[in-house]
């Protein structure tokens, strides 16, 4: 399985009972690809899409390790993949609402008040 062939096959839906999920073996892949640039995009769009499966996706993830890694990239200068790291967060906040803190301590308050004032119209800072 190439390295594209694996990156696609993190599952974006569940047969399953979500409470049954077992951590897919591509997301520490997915994980160890955000730190690559030329396909970090991609891995963003689908570490979202596996989140969006509900809160036991979530937890997998945080159990694997993405929050230092999203936590890093939030802060990051790059506007490009901005957009999708406003709804991973938006799936981890209300997965566990105490990485709040984290997210002040960092000072990343302002990436989601940028990605707001963008949505509503305004032009990125």
């Amino acid at each position: 399985m190439g390295f594209n062939d694996t990156l696609g096959s993190l599952p974006s839906s569940y047969p399953g009972a979500p409470s049954q999920m077992e951590s897919p073996e591509q997301l520490p892949v997915v994980l160890q690809v955000l730190l690559s640039q030329a396909h970090r995009v991609r891995a963003l769009v689908l570490l979202r899409r596996f989140l969006d499966l509900g809160p036991s996706a979530v937890n997998l993830a945080l159990s694997v390790g993405i929050f230092p890694y999203v936590l890093k990239l939030l802060q990051s200068p790059v506007d490009e993949y901005k957009h999708v790291l406003v709804g991973i967060w938006a799936k981890i906040l209300a997965f566990d609402p105490s990485c709040q803190v984290d997210l002040v301590k960092d000072g990343a308050l302002p990436h989601f008040i940028r990605h707001l004032n963008w949505g509503l119209g305004g032009a990125p800072e």
